[in-house]
């Protein structure tokens, strides 16, 4: 039976990227003309008219469709209205829903003017063909944005809505990020906080405490967008999460990192993170607000769990002391009132399946600062001569090895030069007759082996001149590293986050005075040193 407002129309119009070339004459403003003079001419009175702007027509979670759909409940419409069956969706299984089964089971007329669909009266075999027709065009203009996008992301341009916290879109070059000096302030003294041991939690307590606008609230003050409630009621609340995501971000070291979430499918658009193998990283495309040492050392120390209760201990070694059997992090435990402390195996406490590879915190810290001190002498010694300073940290004559290396590399590349015009002049006396096959071969095969053996041997002095490259690059870094702290007096988390990579403990022997015990001090960059056992 139909319902008794059979006369009372709704107007459904809806518009969104997925309509493709076609936008500017599917405007709500067309469509809602069309639809007007379509009700007058059959005498239906339009009561509501419900428009949602900017939403893809694969999803049906829509404000005002949502709405239309509780007032139809309310029994308060009789006739829908739409331009064309794509507006009311390109979601074919939705679409065979609403029409099939919402719509005739609340007595609805629904009616698509331009399709000639109305589901009270005439033929409407043609609407499933229409709805398949509708969802691949989506599906299509989908693959096609993606793809866009995905080529944008390969070339290094920026892809986003809104820059990222500290930058602004370039006015000249929408794809490119310019540094945003108002929010860059802020986001610099972040990482430094963060440097300096502090966590995103206390960041972020900071932030909030100093009025600071979190990063959607500075951008809906420059752009007007994001004015919910939440962002204008508490527009310097920050979040731990917030600042945990920004300080992850490689954005910052003026990488432009993209791909890094994708939808299971077009039609539905919640993300999904994807492996850090699928992401698409470009580098350099953009200044730089942090540099790589500094960002990597608060990666270092995001990744240290901290303990869920505070205590008056400062453990700067926290995350760095490992067991040189199973591996695992050393705990802390047995705090004294003179600053002391004891570490052991975690595994060894916990279930006892190791042993307990026992050290004291004093004479660690004791340990550690020796042997920064010593070489941040020798660092700052041959502050002018990275060469000097290889040899000098590692006991070693690189660079005589190095002369010794090309050297006998040279004799090698002349010896096989010797050997191909050797082959050559042989190949031609047996062409001419000179000497006979049999000869030919005894005598080439071994100038072969020879020349195999050489080649062999000059591939092996290209490794090792390749990997002395990258040990000098390292020991550079790691200069650069140690002529921060010339003069260290005592230690911190923060510096030993920068020094060093980790320090491994070994099972002791003897008590007391007599007690000795082995312990490896691996710095950054460049590794075990032969003085820092």
């Amino acid at each position: 039976m139909k319902n008794q407002q059979q006369n009372i129309a709704a107007i459904y119009c809806r518009l969104s990227r997925d309509d493709g070339g076609d936008a500017e004459s599917n405007s709500i403003g067309n469509q809602r003309e069309l639809l007007r003079q379509y009700a007058k001419a059959q005498g239906l009175v339009v009561k509501s008219e419900y428009v949602d702007d900017g939403i893809s027509g694969t999803t049906f979670e829509r404000p005002s469709f949502k709405r239309m759909i509780e007032d139809i409940k309310s029994g308060l419409l009789g006739v829908v209205l739409c331009k064309d069956l794509s507006r009311l969706g390109r979601n074919n299984a939705m679409v065979a829903y609403y029409t099939e089964i919402f719509f005739p089971e609340n007595d609805i007329q629904f009616i698509a003017v331009n399709d000639g669909i109305d589901t009270f009266h005439g033929e409407n075999e043609i609407m499933g063909f229409k709805s398949i027709i509708n969802e691949y065009y989506a599906r299509d203009i989908s693959k096609k944005v993606r793809s866009s996008l995905r080529t944008l992301a390969v070339q290094g341009q920026f892809t986003g809505t809104n820059a990222p916290y500290g930058y602004r879109k370039d006015p000249e070059d929408r794809h490119h990020l310019l540094v945003d000096e108002e929010s860059a302030v802020n986001l610099r003294r972040m990482f430094q906080l963060a440097a300096a041991g502090e966590t995103a939690q206390r960041i972020a307590q900071i932030f909030s405490k100093e009025q600071i606008l979190t990063p959607q609230a500075y951008v809906s003050q420059c752009t007007g967008m994001y004015k919910t409630e939440a962002v204008l009621k508490h527009p310097t609340l920050w979040q731990k999460i917030s600042v945990q995501a920004i300080l992850k971000n490689q954005v910052y070291l003026g990488h432009m990192v993209a791909q890094k979430q994708a939808a299971k499918s077009f039609k539905q658009k919640k993300l999904i993170n994807r492996p850090e193998s699928e992401w698409i990283k470009v580098e350099h495309t953009h200044e730089a607000l942090v540099d790589e040492q500094t960002f990597e050392k608060v990666q270092r120390l995001m990744s240290v769990k901290r303990p869920a209760k505070t205590t008056e201990f400062n453990n700067i070694f926290r995350g760095l002391v490992r067991c040189s059997t199973c591996g695992c992090t050393l705990s802390l435990h047995d705090m004294h009132k003179n600053n002391d402390a004891n570490y052991s195996c975690s595994n060894y406490r916990r279930n006892h399946t190791c042993t307990a590879h026992y050290i004291r915190f004093l004479p660690l810290y004791d340990l550690v600062l020796r042997k920064i001190k010593k070489v941040s002498a020798i660092a700052k010694l041959h502050e002018n001569d990275l060469n000097a300073f290889v040899e000098h940290i590692w006991a070693t004559s690189e660079r005589s090895d190095s002369r010794k290396d090309a050297k006998q590399m040279e004799r090698c590349l002349r010896r096989m030069k010797e050997l191909d015009t050797i082959v050559k002049k042989l190949l031609e006396q047996n062409a001419l007759g000179g000497i006979s096959d049999a000869r030919f071969l005894s005598m080439s095969g071994g100038y072969e082996a020879e020349h195999e053996a050489l080649q062999k041997q000059v591939d092996a002095l290209q490794a090792k001149q390749s990997e002395a490259k990258a040990d000098n690059q390292n020991a550079f870094n790691f200069q650069q590293i140690v002529l921060k702290y010339t003069d260290v007096q005592e230690l911190t988390a923060s510096l030993l986050y920068e020094f060093i990579d980790r320090i491994v403990i070994f099972d002791g022997s003897g008590r007391g005075q007599d007690r000795r015990q082995r312990v490896e001090i691996h710095f950054k960059f460049v590794g075990l040193l032969p003085d820092s056992v």
